[in-house]
């Protein structure tokens, strides 16, 4: 069988797995384990509305017919509510599949991908299956990068610029004016432009520019979203993008069919709908965020600013509190995992959840001295 290790492409020996965080199921059962708090997938932990289950509901009475391949229905509404053609709306699989195939479909082999680090692995891994390179630009200290910088990174093969505002794991935004500027040195290179604004409505921020805004501003560049996190459907796995109509065009001739099931579609119109739970959920989490820091500063832990529904707490000993935190019933995210050691990623959850999480904090501390 020696032939299948000649058949797999030599680039991938650099290429390490995406590392996700650890499933509850996988820990009780590991460690036998009554209780699992998970903050690590930076999830919205709240219920859905009443809406969003009926229309689920309703959804599954045709499961057995293969769903619309344009999400014609849900491509409308998104139009509508960023003032945009359908033909300027893309559909997928969340965030993740609408890059690996947006990357397929302006990709010639050789072509690179620049992106600012610490970054989302998954652009990496999206910009590799594609056949690109994927050149890197390292923050300078204070977690932000000069554009200078990232614009210097770009050659003759440089094909797109990706990076995430809010940044994961960073937590940061890039600044109005600095965001544009970057967006109008990239167009007149001839380089797209492509924001992950995964984190966008958690954001409150009078400094932070919409990628929609951009998108009025210059047309030639894709901003990606998804209902993964404030919307609260991460199982069902719907992102989407506004990108121009020639990008749209090309997408449409890669992207896998029937990728977004019905139940996806049913309940992201649904959620896309519930003004007032948005709203809502993010008045909650930024006051969850608030108490949260707080309590971590008065148990001695210094946090990173943050404009997400994640935080960044900094300890020598990270990946030894992340271990033991395991063992109390408390999943967080390794930040090494994601570029930045030092660190631990903990998702903002309920309550009880981040109460669970201080207090299991509070006893692993004592046990590391």
């Amino acid at each position: 069988m020696a032939w299948l290790r000649s058949i797999i492409r030599n680039d991938l020996a650099g290429v390490d797995k995406y590392r996700y965080g650890k499933p509850v199921s996988e820990l009780q059962r590991e460690l036998g384990l009554e209780r699992v708090v998970r903050l690590s997938s930076n999830e919205n932990p709240w219920p859905l509305p009443g809406s969003v289950i009926n229309a689920i509901q309703t959804s599954l009475e045709n499961v057995n017919r293969y769903p619309d391949p344009q999400s014609q229905r849900l491509r409308k509404l998104l139009a509508q509510k960023w003032g945009v053609s359908t033909r300027e709306v893309i559909i997928g699989a969340g965030t993740e599949g609408i890059l690996h195939s947006l990357f397929h479909s302006i990709i010639e082999f050789g072509d690179e991908i620049v992106c600012p680090v610490p970054s989302y692995p998954l652009y990496r891994i999206a910009a590799i299956a594609s056949g690109a390179r994927f050149i890197e630009v390292p923050a300078c200290e204070g977690g932000t990068w000069e554009i200078g910088d990232i614009i210097r990174a770009c050659t003759e093969r440089t094909k797109a610029v990706i990076l995430s505002n809010p940044c994961n794991p960073l937590g940061t935004i890039m600044e109005r004016d600095r965001m544009l500027n970057l967006a109008h040195e990239l167009d007149s290179r001839q380089v797209l432009l492509v924001v992950d604004e995964a984190y966008a409505e958690y954001v409150e921020d009078p400094g932070y520019l919409s990628g929609i805004d951009l998108f009025r501003d210059i047309g030639r560049i894709v901003i990606t979203r998804t209902f993964s996190k404030i919307y609260g459907l991460a199982s069902l796995r719907v992102g989407y993008a506004i990108a121009p109509k020639t990008v749209v065009e090309a997408y449409d001739k890669l992207h896998p069919v029937f990728e977004v099931s019905r139940v996806g579609q049913y309940a992201a119109h649904a959620a896309l709908l519930e003004t007032d739970f948005i709203r809502n959920i993010r008045l909650k989490t930024v006051s969850e965020r608030t108490r949260l820091v707080r309590s971590l500063s008065e148990t001695g832990i210094p946090t990173e600013p943050t404009r997400t529904n994640f935080i960044l707490l900094r300890h020598r000993q990270s990946d030894e509190i992340y271990e033991r935190l395991l063992h109390e019933g408390v999943i967080v995210r390794k930040a090494s995992d994601l570029g930045l050691k030092g660190y631990l990623r903990v998702t903002v959850g309920l309550p009880e959840e981040n109460e669970f999480f201080v207090s299991s904090l509070k006893k692993v501390l004592v046990q590391l001295g």
